[in-house]
């Protein structure tokens, strides 16, 4: 009787493993923002803010977070080497990645350039 129950707790074991969903890449589109002055005034999302030209581009080059903002307003932090993506601050981006705690483990970052996407070039991360 014992065994029994042992293997039917590793066939439901077992199956529970195969239900659970992988670890997949998902995809989003949005808009690349300076996530420092985006989180000060959610109206900062294109690059020219705070009475500075290309403010989120410097900031971004500094190293500061970036941010996609989803069209519904949502908001996620990129964990993406920000100098990297500076250049493309204020412009329509579309991210591929894993969602870990709120925020986008980004594996791809392609950026709309009239009807197509160009894949920005991502340095590795540490």
């Amino acid at each position: 009787m014992k065994m029994v129950r042992v293997l039917g707790l590793c066939v439901l074991l077992s199956a529970t493993m195969l239900l659970a969903p992988a670890d997949q890449n998902q995809v989003w589109t949005g808009t690349l923002v300076d996530a420092s002055c985006y989180l000060i005034d959610n109206s900062q999302f294109g690059n020219d803010h705070l009475d500075m030209k290309r403010c989120g581009t410097a900031c971004l080059k500094m190293g500061k977070p970036a941010g996609l903002v989803m069209p519904d307003k949502t908001f996620f932090i990129l964990l993406a080497p920000s100098p990297d993506i500076a250049e493309y601050v204020g412009q329509t981006i579309r991210v591929t990645g894993k969602l870990r705690n709120g925020s986008i483990l980004v594996d791809r970052l392609e950026v709309k350039q009239g009807a197509g996407w160009v894949t920005a070039k991502l340095t590795t991360m540490m």
